[in-house]
């Protein structure tokens, strides 16, 4: 049996002479409560915001891509792709090329880069979930089409599958013409139609159009040199497992980078400002926890007739010290347990309700994605944050506390 906890339990349940000790474990409850709800919402925020952040760039980033350790391009026969295909991790993948060109329809042009793709990668983009008019298609009865992003589209007042009137041309500089020198004769050009626009966010939508690979090979005169090999893996495969699995088939001569070392700056980023959220969030309930040290306080004055009484009856000060230490923290787990609900309560209303609005935004409500590890992160440090407040000030209040019992 503990008798220091049970002690703990009665003296937190039980009525008080002075009804500020009441309003004092209550307010102290309701801090450790908001902190905690705070820590769950904003911590959910940060993951929604990083996975909408992922979702948007994921279709031109997939889960590996695989390029030249030097130099823009390498030859495809030197790499083994049935092999990568072998793996049981590997679910499909795609030769690639990207290129900087120059569109052009009428009097309008822009520059834009070029992604020469082969057919299957429009699903593994999920590209019909981003289709804003058209087909997701890069060639119909047989002719090559393009895809491109809805704002390239507007600029150039692109019609949708018009390959004769008003085809879209595509111009490249072959490599080693001098501009100046060869003027017109210094670009490759090609003419197809469009047959679909995309819409994925403000930078893709006026940088990228799609062909087919055999066409982006032709205007650039790549041959059989390649941008990038993308690859994308099966569900719940290990990134870091499966890129190193493919650097150790490889060698050093092919560049092996997951999505999120693609994208190093943009996750490191996300990443820093959930941790900067959690500290200072940390923070405020560290100052709120000093309110479990007045709590505790006036408890050790109103019960100074409990403890000469138990000191009385043989009780050594570890124990009655033991009483006042779990009282604190059973107010810390009390509050930290309400706000785990309220901050799951909240995300789940907005996750189905939506009650905070994104205006201007690609979704309609602020994204919230709630995770295991960062609860189990809550929970342990707010408990942390409680044990520092009731532990530290204890002993010295209870000497001071113990000793005029003993003398009493």
């Amino acid at each position: 049996m503990n008798l220091p906890l049970l002690f703990a339990r009665r003296y937190l349940l039980a009525k008080r002479s002075s009804n500020a000790i009441n309003v004092i474990t209550g307010i102290s409850i309701a801090v450790i409560a908001v902190v905690t709800g705070a820590m769950v919402t904003v911590l959910s925020a940060v993951n929604g915001i990083a996975d909408l952040v992922d979702t948007i760039y994921s279709p031109f980033d997939q889960d590996i891509t695989i390029s030249a350790a030097q130099g823009k391009t390498f030859e495809r026969d030197t790499l083994d792709l049935a092999a990568i295909l072998a793996l049981p991790q590997v679910k499909q993948a795609s030769w690639v090329i990207e290129e900087n060109v120059l569109l052009q329809h009428g009097d309008q042009q822009a520059v834009a880069t070029l992604k020469g793709v082969e057919d299957n990668y429009l699903a593994m983009s999920g590209m019909e979930r981003f289709m804003y008019m058209g087909d997701p298609v890069l060639q119909r009865d047989g002719e090559p089409m393009a895809l491109a992003g809805i704002a390239l589209k507007v600029d150039l007042d692109l019609p949708l599958d018009d390959g004769i009137f008003k085809p879209l041309r595509i111009s490249a500089p072959i490599r080693g013409r001098n501009l100046s020198t060869y003027q017109q004769r210094a670009f490759e050009t090609e003419q197809l139609a469009l047959s679909g626009a995309f819409s994925m966010n403000t930078e893709f939508d006026a940088k990228y159009v799609l062909v087919p690979l055999d066409l982006a090979a032709d205007l650039l005169l790549y041959d059989r040199a390649v941008s990038a090999l993308e690859v994308q893996l099966q569900p719940g495969t290990s990134l870091d497992r499966t890129a190193n699995t493919l650097r150790s088939m490889l060698g050093d001569h092919l560049l092996v980078r997951t999505r999120y070392q693609k994208n190093e700056l943009m996750y490191r980023t996300n990443a820093t400002e959930k941790l900067v959220s959690f500290v200072v969030l940390a923070f405020i309930g560290l100052i709120g926890a000093f309110n479990i040290i007045a709590s505790l306080t006036m408890m050790m004055i109103e019960k100074q007739r409990d403890m000469r009484v138990l000191v009385s009856m043989g009780a050594t000060p570890r124990t009655v010290r033991a009483i006042f230490f779990q009282e604190g923290m059973l107010i810390v787990l009390a509050g930290t347990v309400i706000g785990l609900v309220l901050g799951l309560g909240f995300c789940l209303a907005q996750q189905h309700f939506g009650l905070v609005p994104m205006h201007d935004s690609v979704v309609e409500f602020y994204p919230v994605k709630v995770l295991a590890g960062d609860l189990l992160m809550i929970f342990l440090a707010v408990l942390g944050i409680g044990l520092l407040a009731s532990y530290l000030p204890l002993r010295s209040l209870s000497k001071r506390f113990l000793q005029t019992a003993t003398s009493a």
